[in-house]
């Protein structure tokens, strides 16, 4: 008789991208259903998305590839919410444009930031995909007309910049703005070594590469707030040590603190390899 398989800490991360998107659209809704009015989505894959440049296309064709993931994520918050007036945002009038014209057949009503009123009294729920710096003002603008009536969804947002012409309190503005949203579903990478990993209602995970398991994540931490840089570079060293001669200032050797550990990207890319079914 075969021994079955006990239960792993990392079994709650999707096993694709598929499966993240579908994950994130029934957490969001369920935080819809308990009254949330403001929600944030992430699926952070290194394969499209730059921590400071936000979407990024290398290959041809990728640019369409990407929304089709905030339509996947769309349909499933229509079908898991039962939503039937659904209005999708995007950043500017030539993608919602091209959207249009390649989404003949989709379910919801299409947007732009740009356009002088992205939202009507009929949306039950708007949901923002990718906005970058410029967008966070008509997002706000958005979130005011809605006043907390309505949801506000938002998709993989990039409101940080590292433009030094955004003064303090814009910086300031667009965080505290940010804050009274709830993150209902967050799968981000740590570099090469892990990934930090949220479902609502659940605590936030840090996961790091298990040497022992190649391919797998063990549990490093729990929190009931997202780690912050410094919280998550206190629970790397507590699971490897500090880098190699920095207690004692020596230089480095070999590949590295973070080389040692080996990539956790190669393991994220079965998420990308789903891009493609």
């Amino acid at each position: 008789m075969q021994e079955e398989e006990l239960p792993q800490d990392d079994d709650v991360l999707p096993d694709s991208l598929s499966d993240a998107l579908e994950e994130a659209s029934i957490a969001t809704a369920e935080a819809l259903k308990r009254g949330q009015t403001r929600c944030i989505v992430e699926v952070l894959l290194p394969e499209f998305w730059d921590p400071d440049a936000g979407p990024t296309f290398a290959m041809e064709g990728d640019q369409l590839r990407f929304w089709k993931l905030t339509r996947r994520f769309i349909d499933g918050l229509a079908q898991h919410s039962g939503m039937t007036h659904v209005k999708a945002v995007y950043p500017d009038m030539g993608t919602a444009a091209m959207l249009k014209h390649q989404w003949e057949d989709c379910a919801f009503q299409l947007a732009s930031l740009g356009d002088r009123r992205p939202i009507s009294n009929e949306d039950e729920v708007i949901i923002v995909a990718a906005p970058d710096p410029q967008g966070a003002e008509p997002c706000m603008k958005i979130a005011q007309e809605l006043e907390n009536l309505r949801p506000l969804v938002i998709f993989n947002p990039r409101f940080t910049t590292v433009d030094i012409g955004v003064g303090l309190n814009v910086r300031r503005l667009r965080s505290q703005f940010l804050s009274t949203f709830d993150t209902t579903y967050s799968l981000r990478p740590i570099g090469e070594v892990g990934t930090v990993f949220r479902r609502y209602p659940t605590l936030w995970k840090v996961f790091i590469s298990d040497p022992q398991r190649p391919g797998r994540f063990k549990l490093a931490a729990e929190r009931p707030s997202r780690p912050t840089g410094e919280i998550i570079e206190m629970i790397m060293e507590e699971e490897f040590g500090k880098p190699q001669g920095e207690e004692a200032g020596e230089e480095r050797q070999g590949p590295g603190f973070f080389g040692s550990i080996g990539s956790a990207i190669a393991s994220l890319q079965r998420f990308g390899r789903s891009l493609s079914n």
